[in-house]
């Protein structure tokens, strides 16, 4: 596969998922029609199919994720905790990954390790919050960190990010894989298999299709978001709570939805007010 056949396979990726966006929008289908979803939409269709023979790869505990952020372009009283936690009654908006009626919890968070240093990994996770809630230079913002709690921490979310370190191009393609997934000229096929599926949400998580939304505008967000919230409806009957993927604003930046916000809670003394722009 050469980088143009990856681009043109993003290419039919998009025009795929637009087709459900617009069935969506016209009342064809709905969000939640799982089955119909799957059965009559490529896109869908191919995605499950990847889904389900390599969910396992993908899939991280809600215990090993350490350091999660939200925050608020303006200033909050730091006692009030309860101001960064979502609730149902103010669900009444379209987001990426919920429709109305739905509270998810959005944070910020980690995407690789690689050995970072705890104020590195806060300015990066930090940043990626504050490019999510459009929030400006040399503005102040309130931050807080969250943990997982106990009762959650047995629960699994699925990370579609794909893997950015994979080459596009054929060539480079076909020499990652000859060093990952073949040893003493014997290919590994869980391996390779691994490898491919991330060559998938690699294209999945593209900027054709996580595409960036700068808009107030409900309309707008209800037609662009709807398939994400099919998205999110599928993962969630899967039985994951929520779902890792790229920003769309923040590059190498990484965000979590949770379906249940009851899963985490605010860490008490983690809120502050910060200058955007020592972060920006």
């Amino acid at each position: 596969m050469g980088k143009k056949d990856f681009e043109s396979n993003v290419g039919l990726m998009s025009e795929q998922w637009q087709c459900l966006k617009e069935d969506l929008h016209n009342g064809v289908v709905e969000y939640d029609d799982l089955e119909k979803i799957i059965n009559d939409y490529m896109v869908f269709n191919r995605f499950d199919n990847f889904f389900k023979e390599t969910c396992n790869f993908f899939e991280v505990n809600l215990s090993d994720i350490k350091t999660m952020y939200r925050g608020v372009s303006e200033k909050v009283d730091l006692d009030n905790y309860e101001r960064m936690i979502p609730k149902i009654e103010f669900a009444k908006g379209n987001n990426r990954m919920n429709p109305p009626g739905k509270a998810f919890n959005y944070l910020g968070v980690l995407g690789e390790d690689r050995g970072k240093d705890e104020n590195t990994i806060k300015k990066h996770v930090v940043k990626t919050v504050l490019k999510e809630i459009r929030a400006t230079e040399n503005s102040v913002a309130t931050i807080c960190k969250f943990k997982i709690n106990d009762s959650s921490k047995n629960k699994k979310v699925i990370n579609i990010c794909g893997d950015s370190s994979i080459p596009k191009p054929e060539t480079g393609l076909a020499v990652y894989l000859n060093k990952h997934a073949v040893k003493n000229f014997t290919v590994d096929k869980e391996k390779l298999s691994q490898i491919m599926a991330n060559v998938y949400f690699n294209m999945f998580s593209s900027d054709k299709i996580f595409k960036p939304l700068n808009t107030i505008e409900q309309e707008v967000k209800k037609y662009e978001y709807a398939p994400f919230h099919a998205l999110a409806n599928y993962i969630s009957e899967q039985g994951y709570a929520g779902i890792i993927f790229r920003s769309t604003v923040h590059e190498n930046g990484t965000n979590l939805v949770l379906f249940e916000p009851n899963d985490t809670s605010v860490i008490h003394n983690s809120m502050e007010y910060i200058n955007t722009s020592d972060y920006l």
